[in-house]
């Protein structure tokens, strides 16, 4: 196994076009009469491992593109600034900003635990079991606060936060549950598994579409476990809710959710449309479509089976040829000859080259004659 330029190329090409295809089938209308909650997992579970290991196995198979990467490894090998080929300045830019997203991240995490103790000191707090007597799980704290105007969960403490609005006993109950579920399935830390990705890949646009299609799916698969043992009345009552409480909301702004989105899981109405529809159409409670799962699923051993490399001609039996390893470039040197030819020495043998700046030449220092 091992990382290069082709490998990253070749998941940033295959990671697309699946993010694409997940937020076809998250967000186009009809689709959620077929597409169940395992199948989506398989699928976000295959881009999220393509991401973390952008590599080259041992049964990758590579397929020569000159028109293609002949140009791009030219450009990439390209010495731009003190003699600093460009692939070295872009992946020094990308560490960079890495760091500097970490960095922003933690800082932002410190601050909402500071701003977390300030909301506690003005906000009306009790326990579950309060709100609802018959409750038998975890007796979770629950902040009643003027400060965000939708109920979320602060992940980090299992506290869940309601809005300072008053809601009947049994719409209060299915919110509740609903938060309870997200805390039960850990979504919080899916949802920073998947920040920490985004910091990550920084630069490259698609991570951010994954980021609001996993945020999409947690709210699928808790509205699926809340009202899979609900009758068709249940799930109507359940559905109203969901557009009363986003009723309540729609003039106003909630500025605690917008400026620490990263670290809550927020229930907003940019996918209300798509859960409802899930819901009264009983997708949840149809079988998986065990074709389109075995696709989804082959598509890991495709994506890291093929790798897209260079191709440059060889040398010409008529001039002198050296064969280049890792093993003996570190031994080599170029001479560039007054005339402006080049012959590379290594290992006690030489042969001419046409552009040093080219890899791996390089890498291997020139001495002028």
């Amino acid at each position: 196994m091992n990382f290069s330029i082709s490998s990253l190329l070749i998941t940033c090409i295959v990671s697309t076009l699946l993010i694409v295809l997940l937020n076809f089938l998250l967000t186009t209308k009809k689709n959620y009469r077929f597409v169940r909650s395992n199948v989506i997992i398989a699928l976000s579970f295959i881009i999220i491992a393509r991401l973390c290991l952008p590599i080259e196995y041992r049964f990758t198979k590579t397929i020569p593109i000159p028109f293609l990467m002949n140009p791009l490894m030219t450009f990439l090998t390209y010495p731009l600034i003190l003699d600093i080929p460009i692939y070295v300045i872009l992946i020094s830019l990308w560490i960079l900003g890495i760091l500097f997203n970490l960095v922003r991240y933690i800082r932002e995490l410190l601050y909402l635990n500071r701003m977390f103790k300030k909301l506690e000191e003005q906000s009306e707090i009790c326990k579950i079991k309060n709100l609802l007597p018959d409750y038998n799980g975890n007796n979770y704290d629950v902040l009643i606060t003027s400060y965000c105007d939708s109920p979320k969960v602060l992940g980090s403490k299992k506290v869940i936060i309601l809005p300072n609005i008053h809601f009947e006993e049994d719409k209060l109950q299915i919110i509740l549950m609903h938060e309870i579920t997200h805390i039960e399935n850990h979504d919080y830390y899916i949802k920073q598994f998947v920040n920490f990705l985004t910091i990550t890949y920084w630069w490259f646009p698609p991570v951010y579409i994954l980021r609001k299609n996993i945020d999409l799916f947690l709210e699928i698969r808790v509205d699926e476990k809340v009202v899979k043992k609900m009758s068709e009345r249940e799930r109507l009552n359940y559905a109203q809710l969901l557009i009363h409480v986003q009723k309540s909301l729609v003039n106003k702004t909630d500025p605690f959710a917008k400026e620490y989105y990263s670290f809550l899981i927020d229930d907003s109405s940019n996918v209300l449309e798509y859960r409802i529809r899930y819901i009264l159409e009983e997708s949840f409670m149809k079988k998986t479509n065990y074709l389109l799962l075995v696709v989804i699923c082959s598509l890991v051993f495709f994506s890291n089976s093929i790798i897209f490399e260079a191709s440059f001609p060889a040398p010409s039996t008529e001039t002198p040829y050296v064969t280049i390893s890792e093993d003996t470039i570190d031994n080599a040197y170029i001479i560039q000859h007054k005339d402006g030819t080049y012959t590379l020495f290594i290992d006690g043998e030489e042969g001419s080259i046409e552009d040093p700046t080219v890899s791996p030449f390089s890498e291997i220092p020139i001495i002028k004659e």
